[in-house]
């Protein structure tokens, strides 16, 4: 009986051992320039999970409803209001640069925004 718990509590170690490995990994991943107008927005979502009232709004109203729509004038529009938020940092002002930029290629490639 003692050699089971021993061996379970091994086990048990290791796998806490190499779930905390993954974590890092995905922090990293996350902090990477998106690729899809999809990651952008899922990662101005996440940034923007703090910012103020107006700047929440924008992104809800303004740029994720306006890209669901394929409304990508009207999701710029948004996103330069957002940029001038004075309550931004510099991580997320790049990244509403970033999205910025991929909404514009969806908009004159005339493509699904994915």
């Amino acid at each position: 009986m003692k050699k089971t718990t021993r061996a379970l509590s091994i086990v048990l170690c290791a796998l806490l051992a190499l779930s905390g490995a993954g974590c890092k990994k995905n922090a990293a991943a996350s902090g990477s320039s998106p690729q899809t107008l999809q990651q952008g927005v899922a990662q101005l979502r996440a940034a923007l999970i703090a910012a103020g009232p107006e700047a929440q709004s924008n992104l809800y109203s303004g740029v994720i409803r306006s890209i669901r729509y394929r409304q990508y004038d009207v999701a710029l529009a948004a996103l330069d209001r957002i940029a001038g938020n004075p309550g931004l940092n510099d991580g997320q002002k790049k990244l509403v640069s970033d999205v910025t930029e991929l909404c514009s290629a969806s908009r004159f490639s005339g493509r699904k925004a994915s």
